[in-house]
């Protein structure tokens, strides 16, 4: 085995400023989309919620407009597993990641917060017309709460309220059609029905309201906050102004689908790809599954495809994860390149596909001919000249311990053969000059399938960890490919069964 530190990937910011932390390359030159003419100055919303809510919604915002002092103490989410997107730890939905409190001033881990405005790095303001916002009389929302039908009916009456909000603030009888609609949700709405069961099953509030926003089509994203998020009452609340850079980060991106900024060592000619498969509903028993399929090019602009329902009986096959059949895999790979062609204007010459499970071949099941058909549909959609490379990355429960007070280095490589690779996201970070997160890291292991050396594959992905949007922290554990791939399934499972084609931009699902 050969052991070598990779170096941390370079970020490419506006005026062609690279450095390798989003915070501080914003803070110095601005978001990338100021150098490639993208750039929007302003980001247009409406709120919906009780008038309460509204004003303090407001009043966030208006904090988030100026300069904010990072604190001396403050939590930061574990780097070393989390999935969790930022409308999760926003709307807090989830069972809380393990923490670590800081003590002590890091300016470098927790920088002061610039102030979102016109004149500050990110040349950007928040606007808003009173007049579009859509106000929920409280009593109309407690009316539900308090009614004795059962907590699934409650869902859908709740549901509706802001459905029909959505809708109507979007039609064309507002003065500006906004970039982005915000939802905030009370706390006795989020206590009593975050997660209901409904027989054998449950609904999950946030996937399902998300979902039925969706099945609108109005192609205005949705933003969904908790008002103890907004009040800072929620609990675990990181540092003020830490999330004021990860929440305006991601509405930039977001609303204005611009680029906050791009990787300078990666190839502009590779798509990258990340499949992933969920239930077609939260029924434990239920065999149904459909694959999810994130497409990202060198700027991280994201795209979501959705292939056929199918079935995969465990129970049959003796194995959780499912695969695939050969013409399943042809026409999903095949669907997904044509699109990608179509929206992003530019024919890829390789494709990288990432995938956290093996790919089957005749050999080890003659009826899951996956990785036969993936390149049988690349070389009919882009030509039999095309590069390939079939990569599966999988978390490990290895634990390496070193001497010292921090664990292995992020970037740790260690070479295992032509093919296979151990790569370490997580772990300490020079720059901070510490380990942000509470658990000795766990590395990935890479395997490929194709001629790309395996260094240069484990590059990729290393590159690919630090383009998440949906916040501004320094590094994932993940490439963005696979990420938030099971968070979007997780709403796709909702819409609507008559719903063929859900929206297919990234940034909808965040």
């Amino acid at each position: 085995m050969r052991v070598e530190i990779l170096d941390e990937p370079l970020l490419e910011f506006a005026n062609d400023f690279l450095c390798d932390d989003p915070k501080k390359g914003i803070a110095a030159t601005g978001f990338f989309s100021l150098s490639n003419n993208t750039h929007r100055s302003e980001i247009h919303y409406s709120i919906v919620g009780t008038k309460k809510e509204i004003s303090l919604y407001k009043e966030m915002i208006d904090k988030f407009s100026s300069p904010i002092e990072s604190t001396a103490k403050f939590k930061l989410n574990s780097l070393s597993g989390s999935r969790k997107d930022s409308e999760e730890t926003l709307f807090d939905e989830s069972e809380e990641d393990e923490e670590i409190v800081y003590e002590g001033v890091n300016k470098k881990l927790n920088p002061d917060f610039p102030g979102f405005n016109e004149e500050s790095c990110f040349k950007c303001k928040f606007l808003n017309d009173p007049d579009n916002d859509f106000v929920i009389k409280e009593r109309d929302i407690l009316e539900i709460l308090s009614s004795e039908t059962q907590k699934s009916e409650k869902v859908m009456s709740v549901v509706d309220l802001y459905k029909n909000a959505y809708q109507e603030i979007t039609e064309d009888n507002v003065s500006v059609i906004p970039d982005i609609v915000v939802m905030v949700i009370s706390k006795q709405v989020y206590e009593e029905l975050s997660t209901v069961k409904v027989d054998n099953t449950w609904i999950n509030f946030r996937r399902f309201l998300k979902a039925e926003v969706l099945s609108l089509d109005k192609n205005i994203p949705v933003q969904l906050i908790l008002e103890q998020t907004i009040t800072e009452k929620k609990e675990s609340m990181q540092d003020t102004s830490m999330v004021a850079w990860n929440y305006c980060v991601a509405q930039y991106y977001k609303t204005a689908n611009c680029t906050p900024w791009t990787i300078k060592d990666i190839d502009p000619d590779t798509c990258y790809l990340g499949i992933s498969f969920h239930r077609v509903n939260e029924v434990d028993d239920n065999h149904m599954r459909s694959s999810i399929a994130q497409a990202f090019n060198k700027d991280g602009k994201g795209l979501v495809f959705t292939g056929k329902q199918f079935e995969w009986n465990t129970y049959k096959t003796r194995v959780a994860t499912p695969h695939l059949n050969r013409g399943y895999a042809r026409e999903l790979i095949s669907n997904v390149l044509e699109q990608y062609k179509k929206i992003n204007k530019h024919t890829p010459k390789r494709v990288v596909i990432h995938k956290t499970s093996d790919f089957w071949d005749s050999y080890v099941h003659p009826d899951y001919d996956e990785l036969g058909g993936l390149v049988e549909g690349i070389e009919r959609t882009l030509g039999p000249d095309a590069d390939y490379d079939l990569v599966t990355v999988k978390p490990t429960k290895i634990r390496v311990l070193r001497t010292g007070n921090y664990p292995v280095l992020r970037g740790t490589f260690i070479k295992i053969s032509e093919e296979k690779a151990v790569l370490y996201t997580s772990g300490f970070i020079p720059y901070y000059n510490t380990y942000p997160g509470p658990f000795i890291p766990a590395p990935l292991r890479i395997e490929n399938i194709g001629d790309t050396p395996i260094k240069e594959i484990c590059k990729e992905i290393f590159a690919l960890t630090k383009m998440n949007f949906n916040n501004a922290h320094y590094c994932d554990s993940f490439p963005i490919t696979l990420q938030f791939s099971q968070k979007v399934g997780e709403i796709i499972q909702y819409l609507p069964e008559d719903i063929d084609n859900p929206p297919n931009k990234y940034y909808y699902y965040m």
